[in-house]
């Protein structure tokens, strides 16, 4: 099979349901803003900082000891809605994420840290929607 380097391809009536891009044979259902949400990162937190990704997996590893104090900014509305953040506790320690500028799921005060317990695998996923990261699931994980 021969490989064609195409430099962009722009399917302008691609509304799909009925025509546009094809893959295979079979129609590309999914619009742009769809497949942009697909796009899924990693960051690696070695000390205190920011969570600068808004898709994808966080992976907690302080490489001395010590708990570290993580801010989260909010999620853009209707830009970063439904990426999703897992954040996986990978050291012994009472880590700290907090929301910056609001609180999870706009609870208001007092819920706007989650402190892990100082065990290994405990995890806070998150979805971001309409400007507010909201908690779906969450293990070893307190809120206040």
């Amino acid at each position: 099979m021969t490989k064609t380097n195409i430099p962009a391809v722009d399917v302008q009536d691609h509304d799909g349901s009925t025509k546009g891009l094809y893959l295979g044979g079979t129609l590309v259902t999914a619009l742009p803003g769809e497949i942009d949400k697909c796009d899924m990162g990693y960051q690696l937190v070695i000390a205190n900082g920011a969570i600068t990704i808004k898709n994808g997996i966080v992976r907690l590893a302080k490489t001395d000891a010590g708990a570290m104090a993580i801010t989260l900014a909010n999620p853009v509305a209707t830009t970063d809605d439904y990426k999703t953040l897992v954040i996986i506790n990978f050291q012994a320690q009472a880590n700290t994420v907090e929301a910056t500028g609001g609180s999870y799921g706009g609870g208001g005060a007092g819920e706007n840290v989650a402190t892990f317990t100082n065990t290994i695998g405990n995890t806070l996923s998150l979805m971001a929607y309409q400007g507010l990261w909201y908690i779906i699931g969450k293990v070893g994980v307190a809120v206040a």
